[in-house]
Protein backbone atom coordinates (compact mmCIF):
# COMPACT_ATOMS: atom_id res chain seq x y z
CA UNK A 1 0.00 0.00 0.00
CA UNK A 2 2.67 2.06 0.87
CA UNK A 3 3.03 6.05 1.82
CA UNK A 4 -0.47 7.61 1.49
CA UNK A 5 0.64 10.88 1.70
CA UNK A 6 2.57 10.48 -1.55
CA UNK A 7 -0.79 9.97 -3.48
CA UNK A 8 -3.15 12.60 -1.88
CA UNK A 9 -1.20 15.72 -2.77
CA UNK A 10 -1.51 18.95 -0.50
CA UNK A 11 -4.23 21.00 -1.44
CA UNK A 12 -4.00 25.18 -1.31
CA UNK A 13 -5.96 26.35 1.89
CA UNK A 14 -6.29 29.76 3.14
CA UNK A 15 -3.62 30.70 5.88
CA UNK A 16 -4.11 32.60 9.00
CA UNK A 17 -2.37 36.14 7.29
CA UNK A 18 -5.61 35.82 4.55
CA UNK A 19 -7.85 35.26 6.90
CA UNK A 20 -6.76 38.41 9.31
CA UNK A 21 -5.84 40.48 5.91
CA UNK A 22 -9.36 39.78 4.79
CA UNK A 23 -11.17 40.70 8.46
CA UNK A 24 -9.14 43.86 8.40
CA UNK A 25 -10.35 44.32 4.34
CA UNK A 26 -14.04 44.27 6.01
CA UNK A 27 -13.86 46.27 8.47
CA UNK A 28 -12.43 49.75 7.18
CA UNK A 29 -14.68 48.83 4.13
CA UNK A 30 -17.84 48.95 6.95
CA UNK A 31 -16.50 51.85 8.43
CA UNK A 32 -16.50 53.63 5.23
CA UNK A 33 -20.00 52.22 4.48
CA UNK A 34 -21.79 53.39 7.79
CA UNK A 35 -22.19 56.90 7.73
CA UNK A 36 -23.34 56.66 4.45
CA UNK A 37 -26.04 54.15 5.37
CA UNK A 38 -27.29 56.44 8.07
CA UNK A 39 -28.01 58.96 5.75
CA UNK A 40 -28.94 57.15 3.70
CA UNK A 41 -31.81 55.02 6.50
CA UNK A 42 -32.84 58.99 7.49
CA UNK A 43 -33.86 60.13 4.54
CA UNK A 44 -35.60 57.23 3.65
CA UNK A 45 -37.29 57.65 7.16
CA UNK A 46 -38.16 61.23 6.59
CA UNK A 47 -39.48 61.02 2.61
CA UNK A 48 -41.79 58.03 3.90
CA UNK A 49 -43.01 60.31 7.17
CA UNK A 50 -43.18 63.75 5.44
CA UNK A 51 -45.40 61.44 2.44
CA UNK A 52 -47.17 59.74 4.84
CA UNK A 53 -47.92 63.11 6.70
CA UNK A 54 -49.48 65.03 3.29
CA UNK A 55 -51.38 62.00 2.20
CA UNK A 56 -52.89 62.13 5.71
CA UNK A 57 -53.21 65.83 5.43
CA UNK A 58 -55.55 65.14 1.77
CA UNK A 59 -57.28 62.36 3.45
CA UNK A 60 -58.53 64.48 6.22
CA UNK A 61 -60.11 67.04 3.55
CA UNK A 62 -61.44 64.19 1.68
CA UNK A 63 -63.43 62.96 4.94
CA UNK A 64 -64.90 66.55 5.60
CA UNK A 65 -66.20 66.68 1.97
CA UNK A 66 -67.44 63.39 1.95
CA UNK A 67 -69.26 64.01 4.82
CA UNK A 68 -70.04 67.61 4.80
CA UNK A 69 -68.51 68.02 8.43
CA UNK A 70 -65.80 69.77 9.16
CA UNK A 71 -62.61 67.68 10.42
CA UNK A 72 -59.29 69.05 11.97
CA UNK A 73 -55.50 67.68 12.68
CA UNK A 74 -54.00 68.55 15.51
CA UNK A 75 -50.02 68.20 14.95
CA UNK A 76 -48.31 67.76 18.69
CA UNK A 77 -44.25 67.31 19.16
CA UNK A 78 -44.75 65.22 22.50
CA UNK A 79 -44.70 62.66 21.76
CA UNK A 80 -44.29 63.50 17.84
CA UNK A 81 -47.10 62.06 15.78
CA UNK A 82 -50.88 63.96 14.93
CA UNK A 83 -54.29 63.30 15.54
CA UNK A 84 -57.45 63.84 13.58
CA UNK A 85 -60.80 64.23 14.62
CA UNK A 86 -63.97 63.54 13.18
CA UNK A 87 -62.14 61.39 11.31
CA UNK A 88 -62.31 57.29 11.81
CA UNK A 89 -59.02 55.40 11.86
CA UNK A 90 -59.39 53.21 8.34
CA UNK A 91 -57.96 49.90 10.57
CA UNK A 92 -59.80 50.75 13.50
CA UNK A 93 -63.29 51.47 12.69
CA UNK A 94 -64.99 53.56 15.37
CA UNK A 95 -61.67 55.61 16.34
CA UNK A 96 -60.00 58.31 15.81
CA UNK A 97 -57.39 58.37 13.17
CA UNK A 98 -53.74 59.30 15.20
CA UNK A 99 -50.25 58.59 14.30
CA UNK A 100 -47.18 58.44 16.09
CA UNK A 101 -44.06 59.14 13.88
CA UNK A 102 -42.42 57.69 16.99
CA UNK A 103 -43.92 53.93 16.11
CA UNK A 104 -42.12 54.20 13.13
CA UNK A 105 -38.70 55.66 14.23
CA UNK A 106 -37.53 57.00 17.20
CA UNK A 107 -35.19 59.22 15.08
CA UNK A 108 -38.53 61.04 13.34
CA UNK A 109 -39.60 64.29 14.75
CA UNK A 110 -41.88 67.30 13.20
CA UNK A 111 -40.96 70.83 14.01
CA UNK A 112 -41.84 74.11 12.90
CA UNK A 113 -45.77 73.60 12.73
CA UNK A 114 -47.08 76.49 11.18
CA UNK A 115 -50.69 77.00 9.96
CA UNK A 116 -50.92 80.91 10.60
CA UNK A 117 -49.37 80.28 13.61
CA UNK A 118 -51.17 77.36 15.33
CA UNK A 119 -50.73 73.33 14.80
CA UNK A 120 -54.25 72.78 14.47
CA UNK A 121 -56.10 73.13 10.26
CA UNK A 122 -59.49 72.50 10.30
CA UNK A 123 -61.29 71.77 6.60
CA UNK A 124 -64.75 72.71 6.46
CA UNK A 125 -67.17 70.95 4.18
CA UNK A 126 -65.99 71.75 1.09
CA UNK A 127 -62.31 71.04 1.36
CA UNK A 128 -61.66 74.07 2.52
CA UNK A 129 -58.43 74.66 5.01
CA UNK A 130 -59.18 76.94 7.86
CA UNK A 131 -58.03 78.22 11.39
CA UNK A 132 -59.85 78.87 13.79
CA UNK A 133 -62.80 79.82 11.82
CA UNK A 134 -60.31 82.15 9.11
CA UNK A 135 -58.96 81.32 5.86
CA UNK A 136 -55.69 79.69 5.65
CA UNK A 137 -52.61 81.90 4.80
CA UNK A 138 -49.65 79.61 5.26
CA UNK A 139 -49.39 75.85 5.79
CA UNK A 140 -46.21 74.16 6.50
CA UNK A 141 -44.41 71.55 8.90
CA UNK A 142 -41.14 69.94 8.70
CA UNK A 143 -40.35 66.64 9.08
CA UNK A 144 -36.47 65.91 10.30
CA UNK A 145 -34.83 62.56 11.13
CA UNK A 146 -30.63 63.01 11.85
CA UNK A 147 -29.31 65.62 9.45
CA UNK A 148 -32.26 64.94 6.70
CA UNK A 149 -35.61 67.51 6.26
CA UNK A 150 -38.68 67.55 4.42
CA UNK A 151 -41.36 69.74 4.19
CA UNK A 152 -44.96 69.59 4.04
CA UNK A 153 -46.96 72.12 2.48
CA UNK A 154 -50.63 73.04 2.70
CA UNK A 155 -51.70 74.93 -0.29
CA UNK A 156 -54.32 77.70 1.15
CA UNK A 157 -56.51 78.01 -1.68
CA UNK A 158 -56.99 74.01 -2.35
CA UNK A 159 -55.98 72.61 0.88
CA UNK A 160 -54.10 69.74 -1.61
CA UNK A 161 -50.60 68.72 0.90
CA UNK A 162 -47.40 68.00 -1.06
CA UNK A 163 -43.70 67.19 0.21
CA UNK A 164 -41.18 69.59 -0.65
Amino acid sequence: MGNLRAKNPRRPAATLVDLVITILILGILSAVAAPRFASTLNSIQVEAAARRIANDLNYCKKVAVQTSKTTSITFRTSPNGYDMLSVEHPAYPGQNYTCNLSDISSNLSVNAINFNGTSTLNFNAYGRPMVAGAALLNGTLTVNSGDQSKTVIVNPTTGEAAVQ
